[in-house]
């Protein structure tokens, strides 16, 4: 770094050793630490020893020296020296000796005046300046920054819950006809308070014995999703969650529904794109889905229950259908079992009118029913988290069973005829099942 052959006088030599170290601390950040230890040499009173210099040494290796400070301090810019940042000098250091010509080398550091001192200050002070403007008109190389490397995450981790929940929203009556709460959220539609008639009257067709007796239900005001969760939407859930629905999923074969283990929402056994239902997912599945949102919204979010259901679904119609054409108009409203399906798989049952989709079909295909709420009769059987009893009972009565065994399912699917399409059906599934006609849909309080 320092040519040592030339013969200086101690403290000349010394104070050449300052001025290159500060020439060359201008463009190299975190080497403010060599020149404090060549100021100090230069303020002892003694004459500093010739230290042997280290061998073979390059710059990276410098560098390298230095990066437990450039680590605590990424960019450390150049700092002026003692000279032009006074500070208090000690007691018995000796002045520093001027840079005499070439005629006066010779001349001894202890024997220059105090006005030598103060012009070899000035001299040093005037090349730190003259410094400083060459390294504005030429931009210093900055450190090279630390960069983070992508850490890869355990295959079904779950990441920490957040610190504190989000803001809370507005309340459910302060918000628009149709609402969403995040990117990622369901569409959410706004249903007024009333009372639904649950069940079905003894004529009714395809009328099943757990559809009595038929009672009148008091509904607060609530919000319910305007269709169908979505791949897209569970696919942003699995992602930023953790959670993963397992695979292993029940299909209908003709003669009943059997378990495939490679079959998953991912890989129903049919085509769908993002826009489609999500199936194969089982009741803890959607309660999860349903608990991350309410974390992202600060609301509560959870599936129906099952009177909430059926008020959505009837929305003022007491009809076996929402729609006046009864089951003869299934083929238009709804995605049920059609000819369509029953060109693929013949032994299952269904209709002969065409609805259009053989399987699932995009949310929002059909129209919606009266208070703007699509796909609640077909497309997939939607969980809610009532345990089925044998008979209809007032919600909250004290009557449902205490060991759920099996939940509520509603709205019939794409693998069902007409008759489970009905407002008043009542399928039943035990919660850890998944099933390619499944799916769910959320309500918020």
């Amino acid at each position: 770094m320092f040519n040592r052959d030339l013969q200086f006088p101690h403290a000349l030599r010394r104070a050449a050793m300052v001025a290159a170290g500060l020439s060359m601390c201008w463009g190299m950040a975190g080497c403010q630490q060599i020149v404090d230890r060549l100021q100090a040499a230069v303020t002892q009173s003694k004459p500093m020893a010739p230290q042997p210099e280290p061998q073979g040494k390059t710059e990276p290796q410098v560098q390298a020296e230095a990066q437990p400070q450039a680590q605590a301090q990424p960019q450390v810019q150049p700092q002026l020296p003692a000279q032009a940042q006074p500070q208090p000098q000690p007691a018995q250091s000796a002045p520093l000796a001027q840079s005499a010509p070439s005629g006066q080398q010779g001349q001894s550091a202890q024997q220059a005046p105090q006005a030598a001192l103060k012009a070899e200050q000035g001299q040093q002070l005037q090349q730190v300046q003259q410094g400083k403007q060459v390294q504005q008109g030429k931009p210093a190389p900055s450190a090279p920054q630390p960069q983070e490397l992508p850490v890869a995450k355990p295959a079904g981790a779950t990441p920490p819950s957040p610190v504190a929940p989000p803001a809370k929203a507005s309340s459910l009556s302060q918000l628009s006809a149709t609402f969403q709460e995040c990117d990622s959220c369901p569409v959410m539609v706004k249903l007024p308070a009333g009372t639904v008639l649950m069940g079905s009257p003894g004529n009714e067709a395809g009328r099943d014995s757990d559809e009595a007796p038929r009672i009148q239900v008091a509904v607060a005001a609530f919000a319910i999703g305007r269709t169908e969760v979505t791949r897209s939407q569970w696919m942003a859930f699995e992602r930023e969650s953790g959670h993963r629905a397992d695979s292993g999923c029940l299909t209908w074969d003709g003669d009943g529904y059997v378990l495939v283990a490679h079959l998953g929402w991912k890989n129903p056994g049919f085509a769908q794109t993002d826009d489609h239902p999500v199936v194969c997912v089982n009741a803890a599945d959607a309660q999860a889905f349903a608990q991350w949102v309410s974390r992202k919204t600060g609301q509560i979010y959870r599936l129906p229950r099952e009177h909430e259901w059926e008020y959505a679904a009837r929305s003022g119609a007491q009809s076996a259908y929402p729609w006046t054409s009864g089951a003869a108009g299934v083929c238009t409203h709804a995605n049920g079992a059609d000819a369509a399906l029953l060109q693929k798989n013949p032994r299952w049952p269904g209709q002969s009118c065409q609805d259009g989709f053989a399987y699932t079909s995009p949310v929002g295909s059909f129209v919606p029913n009266a208070w703007g709420v699509y796909d609640m009769h077909g497309n997939v059987m939607e969980w809610t988290q009532d345990c089925w009893s044998a008979q209809l009972v007032q919600p909250d009565s004290g009557l449902a069973p205490l060991n759920c065994g099996r939940l509520v399912t509603r709205g019939g699917g794409w693998d069902l005829p007409v008759s489970f399409l009905r407002s008043a059906y009542r399928g039943k599934a035990p919660a850890r099942n998944r099933g390619t006609g499944m799916g769910f849909r959320l309500v918020r309080e």
